[in-house]
């Protein structure tokens, strides 16, 4: 087991858990008679309980290195090791399984059904996993009270600003108690206000509930609401930053 060096509030370090380990990771595609380093031989890990951001430009491979540590692409090469499993090794109705009881997932495009209100869309997850609706909907409950949404329970989506509808996909993802939460641009159809809103959110989430969160953005703002930046150009991790001015601001 791999552990990680974390700094506590009152400046001791404490161990704590390794939970994502990334090695010598490649994914290549054929264009013609070019290949494309969409990631080019990358190399980090991800302690439990961390807010971790991905930052790059459109082409950078951020998206699709999210992917791989969702266990959505396969890599052409390298080492995928989430909760202590070596995901690039699985098949997909093992990768489909180890999602349902790991992840939870935000998205800039909040994927609401319009037909459920917003208890039901947070419900929907427990759904797949054949937990009875009394308590899919006592879960669902309890996490729009965590969100701040205590009085939109029973709205539709079309009957939320994109903010609320933002809050009603972090709930979501936070339902099935997952082990991670990677989140892609989750900020990318709002405005700079709600943005900040949901940023904030999602940091106190990380602290309190002690979550894992992985979000790739192109937004540097964002990405300061983290507690470790890793930029990636050209497939490549070139920079990691440990963030502190958010942090400070959050206790102050």
């Amino acid at each position: 087991m791999q552990y990680c060096l974390k700094e506590t509030n009152r400046q001791k370090e404490e161990t704590v858990r390794e939970i994502i380990r990334v090695k010598n990771l490649y994914k290549l595609y054929r264009v013609g008679d070019s290949v494309v380093r969409a990631l080019d031989g990358v190399d980090f890990s991800i302690c439990e309980g961390e807010f971790c951001a991905i930052v790059g430009t459109s082409g950078s491979g951020k998206s699709t290195l999210l992917n791989m540590l969702a266990g959505l692409e396969k890599p052409t090469r390298g080492e995928v090791i989430v909760a202590g499993q070596h995901i690039e090794q699985m098949k997909e109705n093992e990768l489909v399984k180890f999602r349902r009881e790991n992840v939870g997932f935000i998205f800039q495009s909040f994927h609401l059904m319009g037909t459920m209100n917003a208890l039901e869309n947070v419900a929907l997850p427990l759904t797949f996993r054949g937990e009875p609706r009394k308590e899919r909907m006592k879960k669902a409950d309890r996490m729009l009270d965590l969100v701040s949404l205590e009085k939109h329970k029973k709205h539709l989506p079309n009957q939320l600003s994109g903010g609320q509808q933002q809050r009603v996909s972090v709930a979501r993802a936070l339902v099935n108690d997952p082990k991670i939460i990677f989140a892609d641009e989750p900020t990318g159809a709002l405005d700079s206000h709600t943005s900040e809103d949901v940023m904030r959110l999602m940091q106190k989430l990380v602290r309190e509930q002690k979550r894992t969160l992985v979000m790739v953005t192109h937004d540097r703002s964002q990405a300061e609401y983290a507690d470790r930046v890793l930029e990636i150009i050209d497939g490549k991790i070139v920079h990691i930053t440990e963030n502190r001015r958010k942090q400070e601001d959050e206790k102050s």
